[in-house]
């Protein structure tokens, strides 16, 4: 991920959720640029395998992820990785953005930890850029470790390149949607 010698500062907690950012360089910029990122930590009473299977669950994304209006799973043969495409209508001031992203999944510790990593690719075929519509820039990742039988640690991570409208309008918007999202994920998967 980003560099790790620049630490997060809490921006919201709501419940046993706290969501974190910092701001730094992007990686591969020339010339640099300084970005957010965002890390959201929460527990979930379910397994890690549930809240995976919900992450890869195409019918579900609308579910937890309100502003999506368009999402598709690129499923490949090795089942570690995948491809996903999200269309975002987002709030006002921030324009409508979509993204394009390789995941690869890997077990650190058999039945314990899942870690999965995300970044945009370029696919011209299975996602063409659309008129009026800002290509998001991302990388992240989703940390599960198992800290209980029915209970996971949940931590996500995600890095994006700045957009040009001020944070004074983009933070809340940011962070409400993030909140959101995690709430709506976590009731999803525990869920019986």
């Amino acid at each position: 991920m980003a560099q790790e010698s620049e630490s997060f500062t809490l921006v919201k907690k709501d419940s046993s959720i706290y969501l974190y950012e910092r701001w730094v360089t992007f990686p591969g910029k020339v010339p640099a640029v300084r970005a957010r990122e965002v890390k959201g930590e929460f527990i979930v009473r379910a397994s890690m395998y549930k809240v995976l299977s919900i992450i890869k669950d195409e019918s579900k994304i609308k579910v937890w992820q309100k502003h999506v209006s368009k999402f598709k799973i690129y499923p490949q043969r090795d089942t570690s990785n995948w491809l996903e495409y999200s269309y975002h209508d987002i709030p006002w001031p921030v324009s409508d953005q979509d993204h394009f992203l390789q995941y690869d999944l890997i077990e650190k510790i058999p039945a314990r930890e899942l870690f999965i990593k995300f970044e945009s690719v370029i696919n011209p075929k299975l996602a063409p850029i659309e008129s009026g519509v800002a290509r998001m820039e991302l990388r992240g990742s989703w940390t599960l470790e198992q800290i209980s039988p029915q209970k996971v640690k949940v931590t996500y991570r995600i890095l994006s390149m700045p957009s040009s409208i001020p944070r004074m309008f983009t933070d809340p918007v940011i962070r409400n949607n993030l909140m959101s999202t995690i709430k709506a994920l976590t009731k999803l998967s525990e869920e019986k």
